[in-house]
């Protein structure tokens, strides 16, 4: 299968396309969500423009850092490095600011808003997997068996071209489904602001520290034996428990106000 498709004569890659797909679902899955939380449709469109914005940049500049040998070692273009490689997680850092400038400037509750998108992250992630998939990037490791992927063409030029390999993009994309369809259901059912967040934290950066075990592309940055996105995840875990010590504590500090209430009344 090919990386492009053809309109109007000229190439365009799958990548890119499914990209942005991703992107839109999210966003107008994320629509609805406003309303529990009583923020207007508006704030939440303008509030994902500035995490597009803060994610593009996130994304690339991730990429040209975990990248730097491989751009030096083929002489890339400024315009090669630009058009070329994304990485989620500088994407994710990049989104988040750009959410939390947004919340900052026109003073919105942090946990309503966190809330609101992080259901749909998984949905628009997903989404960009496929597209991973379909141009070659993010490959597995070598695997020669069931549901095996063998390319003959790819974007990426160290993508090993007819070695049957573990197609790592599309189960990822499977287990940020599951993890779609669970946050929503969490996200109807609970009431308390920052459950939703805390747990696609939590289980995302289990998933992707679990995954990249079953990478195949070298270019992602490597310490210690573990690669940046692991090491990523393991900070975003940490992260995750941090704010779910926050919430529970904000939670009990309310609970508590509230038996103080009732034996004054």
């Amino acid at each position: 299968m090919s990386p492009y498709f053809t309109i109007f004569g000229r190439q365009i890659p799958y990548y890119g396309l499914l990209f942005m797909l991703g992107f839109f679902a999210g966003a107008v899955t994320a629509l609805p969500r406003g309303k529990k939380y009583g923020i207007k449709k508006l704030d939440v469109v303008l509030a994902a423009c500035f995490a597009a914005v803060g994610g593009l940049a996130g994304a690339k500049l991730l990429s040209v850092l975990t990248s730097i040998e491989y751009i030096i070692e083929y002489n890339l273009s400024f315009i090669d490095v630009m058009q070329n490689g994304f990485v989620f997680y500088g994407g994710l850092i990049g989104g988040v600011l750009g959410l939390f400038a947004y919340i900052k400037i026109y003073k919105i509750n942090f946990f309503a808003m966190f809330d609101i998108f992080a259901v749909s992250v998984p949905l628009g992630h997903a989404i960009g997997r496929v597209g991973c998939f379909l141009s070659g990037c993010c490959f597995g490791i070598p695997y020669d068996g069931p549901l095996s992927y063998t390319y003959e063409t790819s974007i990426d030029p160290n993508t090993p071209i007819g070695v049957p390999l573990l197609p790592v993009q599309l189960i990822e994309s499977f287990c940020l489904l599951v993890l779609y369809a669970v946050l929503e259901v969490l996200f109807a059912k609970t009431s308390r602001r920052g459950i939703s967040l805390v747990v696609y934290m939590a289980a995302y950066s289990v998933i992707r520290f679990t995954l990249e075990f079953f990478r195949g592309d070298i270019i992602r940055g490597f310490l210690f034996g573990l690669s940046t996105s692991q090491w990523i995840s393991l900070a975003i875990m940490l992260c995750a428990a941090a704010l779910c010590f926050v919430i529970i504590k904000r939670h009990a500090l309310r609970s508590d106000g509230d038996e103080v209430s009732g034996d004054n009344s």
